[in-house]
């Protein structure tokens, strides 16, 4: 056990130094629009030292996610500016400078700093990413990738349409990303292949070379991915309905919404963990019911069954809609995968299930960033992080951890599909 553990604390270790270092950029922000009514939230809700760090923590991120490992890889851009300024829109990038709407920070009505995250975190993947050299490259599926990147950092607005969904692949923006989202879960760092092709060019060919399929059908397979009807019957029911709670979740969510979320969480798990193709893979459930009921703290799973806490949607200050959403997802997680026969640490399964939230694009604006948290195995968003470490060391690092985990449980399991040793796998 000791061994495990020094293997543990080991890779944490490592966790933590992949994230440390100064990049060779310069970044500045400005809020030009201080004494407006959106400029005067921007400072109180927000701020320019939380905004310089997600410009630096966007940029790592993206060069993570794309695989742009060295200056070569990378455009050569010196310094990012971002301007709180009275513009049309949200937001815009030209030139490596980031202007961002005070006119939407004043308007916007929910978590402003998630939000505005989320924004920027878009926004400087217009920054980084290659645009296909200007040749003809479909603005669609420039702002999907940017909205890709927004949803694997975690920081999807709760009106993002689920996946499967959408009129076309080149529709844009979240349906893009979902879409491409898909086709990496196919091939995993596709994204990042297809931006590198991007560097000189553009072709729809960029999709059967890397894929095997054009780009249609690929579309096609995407929305046949997510069936119309599950052999599963989703039920949800308000048991608070006359309490604020109660009114607020009918008002701002709505029973119909929340069962197409349970269809979409239950698809998004079963192809995340490959329990999509046999139902041999995965639990026989056949109905998944949820409460809007009283009680204590956000909820829990029993039975097949998810209680959500009405108590918690009342007194919720931000997007209840997404919370609502990436709590969903959570506890479907804790429907659908394997508890190690009942031995595995609970610390673990919150983990997985935070996990699951994490990959999803819900993550909460309050979680720990990336190489935080005291130990690894802290639970939920901590340990949700070191897992998405881990699964970046070996594809499907997770599905396999979870298959594992249907007959029992046991530390060897890390060091069992990351190699003989950490040390050895990481290299």
């Amino acid at each position: 056990m000791a061994r495990m553990m020094f293997c543990f604390s080991s890779l944490l270790i490592l966790v933590l130094a992949a994230l440390q270092g100064i990049h060779a950029v310069e970044y500045s922000v400005t809020n030009k629009a201080g004494t407006t009514p959106g400029g005067v939230r921007f400072t109180n809700e927000i701020g320019v030292d939380y905004c310089k760090q997600t410009l630096i923590s966007a940029t790592d991120f993206i060069w993570s996610l794309f695989q742009q490992n060295t200056a070569a890889d990378r455009k050569d851009v010196p310094q990012v500016s971002l301007f709180i300024d009275t513009v049309d829109g949200v937001a815009y990038t030209v030139n490596n400078q980031i202007y961002v709407s005070a006119n939407y920070i004043q308007g916007y009505s929910g978590d402003v700093k998630q939000e505005i995250t989320g924004v920027i975190y878009h926004e400087m993947t217009h920054v980084w990413q290659w645009n296909g050299n200007g040749q003809s490259t479909p603005g669609g599926l420039i702002e999907g990738i940017a909205d890709f990147v927004r949803l694997k950092a975690g920081f999807v607005p709760s009106h993002w349409v689920q996946p499967g969904q959408g009129n076309s692949w080149d529709q844009g923006y979240d349906v893009t990303a979902r879409f491409l989202d898909y086709c990496d879960s196919l091939r995993n760092g596709f994204v990042a292949e297809l931006n590198k092709k991007m560097r000189s060019g553009y072709s729809a060919n960029f999709f059967v070379d890397l894929l095997g399929k054009t780009v249609d059908q690929l579309w096609i397979l995407d929305l046949a991915a997510l069936p119309g009807i599950h052999a599963v019957d989703y039920i949800v029911t308000n048991n608070a309905g006359t309490t604020p709670g109660g009114v607020r979740f009918t008002n701002e969510i709505g029973l119909e919404y929340s069962r197409q979320t349970l269809i979409s969480a239950t698809d998004f798990i079963w192809r995340l963990f490959q329990q999509n193709t046999a139902a041999a893979d995965r639990k026989n459930v056949s109905r998944v019911s949820l409460f809007i009921e009283n009680p204590d703290g956000v909820g829990y799973s029993i039975n097949n069954e998810i209680h959500v806490s009405a108590n918690y949607i009342r007194d919720y200050a931000g997007d209840v809609k997404r919370e609502i959403i990436g709590s969903i997802y959570h506890k479907m997680a804790h429907i659908w995968l394997w508890n190690g026969n009942g031995q595995s640490p609970g610390w673990l399964l919150e983990g997985i299930a935070d996990f699951v939230r994490l990959k999803a694009g819900y993550a909460s604006s309050h979680w720990v960033q990336p190489g935080q948290g005291d130990r690894w195995a802290q639970g939920y968003d901590v340990t949700a992080r070191f897992l998405d470490y881990c699964n970046s060391l070996r594809n499907e690092f997770m599905a396999e951890l979870n298959k594992k985990l249907r007959s029992g449980y046991s530390a060897n399991y890390f060091v069992e599909l990351l190699g003989k040793t950490v040390e050895q796998a990481l290299g």
